[in-house]
């Protein structure tokens, strides 16, 4: 009986995604992403939102302490930038990186307070996080809105 659940289960699955993606992909979606064409950009008044995302690399830190290589930290960071400044942004990419890289590896291995209890502190590192993207981009406000710390995992080894 319990093999029958699941192949009926695994059926249904199958299902549902052959079944969805014909639909999906005709609408445009793929993948669960909309497709962005210029006239998705603008909203229902023809005006353009107000930000626009700068999704930069990920950031993966080792944590060393007294004794050895304890954790290894995985940051994915979003800029949010005021409207027609994401080319401008995006090409500080780089150096906003080696930032976060050279101001984090430190911190987080040196028992800053950016580790409670061997948890990462997360209002600590987005803190850290702004003042490195100021750093970097000046504190031109027109720029950057906010950092945007969208992921944040720790792998203890």
């Amino acid at each position: 009986m319990g093999r029958r659940i699941v192949i009926l289960a695994m059926f249904l699955a199958v299902l549902t995604v052959v079944g969805f993606a014909p639909a999906a992909y005709a609408a445009g979606d793929t993948m669960g992403g909309k497709a962005m064409s210029g006239a998705q950009e603008t909203g229902p008044n023809g005006q353009h939102p107000e930000y626009q995302y700068v999704e930069l690399s990920p950031v993966i830190l080792p944590i060393i302490t007294a004794q050895g290589l304890t954790q290894q930290v995985s940051l994915k960071v979003q800029l949010e930038v005021f409207w027609g400044n994401k080319d401008k942004v995006s090409t500080y990419e780089p150096r906003l990186i080696d930032a976060y890289l050279q101001d984090l590896y430190g911190a987080l291995s040196a028992g800053s307070g950016l580790l409670k209890n061997s948890f990462v502190n997360i209002v600590a590192v987005k803190q850290r996080l702004t003042v490195d993207t100021d750093k970097v981009l000046g504190k031109d406000k027109d720029k950057v809105h906010d950092v945007l710390l969208e992921v944040l995992q720790q792998r203890p080894l």
